[in-house]
């Protein structure tokens, strides 16, 4: 179990990803949130490019009250305007229990489990 924090979203996604093995309801469909994490039980706790997929209502707990605007195009959602500083300090103090997936390459998977 990893602890991670959201601390800039490049853009979020339906996942069309087959063969995951999601342990967190596995029968609800996730979403694929891929921006900049901050993974708390890594030795230097360093920001990194990743993946992190979540269902709609853990989406909805991460972005409660923080006035973000999301803009659709396709298939994906991006941030209308860039995140304030406000914006990313409380997008940031939200706790995020994930399990880790796998790597693509330099991009770490993770699922999120539970939303604090």
């Amino acid at each position: 179990m990893a602890e991670i924090h959201i601390v800039g979203i490049q853009y979020i996604e339906i996942n069309n990803q087959d063969g995951l093995d999601f342990k967190y309801k596995p029968e609800v469909p996730k979403l694929k949130l891929v921006g900049t994490l901050l993974n708390f039980d890594n030795d230097n706790e360093d920001e990194e490019e990743g993946v992190l997929f979540l269902t709609q209502k853990q989406l909805n707990q991460v972005m409660a009250n923080k006035d973000i605007d999301l803009k659709q195009q396709d298939d994906r959602w991006y941030l209308n305007k860039p995140l304030s500083k406000e914006q990313t300090k409380k997008i940031g103090l939200v706790n995020i229990e994930t399990e880790f997936l796998g790597s693509a390459g330099e991009i770490k998977c993770y699922e999120a489990v539970k939303v604090d």
